[in-house]
C-alpha cells in the first residue's frame, strides 16, 4: 500500500475520531455509494453524502464514541487510480461498553482532489447497531 493511500485512510479515521461529519463526507467521491445488508444507496450529489455522515456521527456521539483505530486486512491496488482496502475497525466507547470490532471494505478512486471513497461496503457493522438498539451492546 502506498504512503498516499495509508495517509488517506488515516485522514478518514481522524475525521471520524473528531466526529467531523463534513470532513468524513469530503473524503467521498461524487458520485459514490454505500452498500449494506443487500441495499445499495447511490449518492449523485454531495448533500446526501453529508446528510448520511451527519446522522452517523450523531449516532456515534450519542453512544459515547471515543475513538476508532483500524488495521488493513486485504489490500488490492488496481492500477494507478483505483484500489480496494478491507479494514478491520475497532471503536472504543467512553461509556465503558465493549469495543465494537467489524470490517468494512472501501473501493477507492484517485480524483483531482486526491484519493476518495467510491464505494463503502459496510458488511459487518449493522449487527452491532442492531444489538445496541436492542440494549445488548
Amino acid at each position: 500500500m502506498s504512503t498516499e493511500i495509508r495517509q488517506f485512510l488515516e485522514r478518514y479515521r481522524d475525521a471520524f475520531n473528531s466526529l467531523n461529519d463534513e470532513a468524513v463526507a469530503r473524503l467521498y467521491a461524487v458520485p459514490s455509494g454505500i452498500t449494506q445488508d443487500g441495499n445499495y444507496t447511490h449518492w449523485t450529489e454531495f448533500e446526501p453524502i453529508a446528510s448520511n455522515m451527519v446522522a452517523l456521527c450523531n449516532l456515534y456521539r450519542e453512544r459515547g464514541y471515543e475513538a476508532a483505530e483500524f488495521v488493513v486486512g486485504t489490500f488490492l491496488q488496481q492500477g494507478e487510480n483505483d484500489a480496494i482496502a478491507d479494514l478491520h475497525w475497532k471503536i472504543n466507547w467512553s461509556t465503558g461498553a465493549e469495543p465494537w470490532q467489524f470490517n468494512t471494505t472501501y473501493n477507492l478512486v484517485r480524483t483531482s482532489q486526491g484519493w476518495r471513497v467510491l464505494l463503502c461496503t459496510a458488511y459487518s457493522e449493522t449487527s452491532l447497531h442492531r444489538q445496541a438498539s436492542n440494549g445488548a451492546a
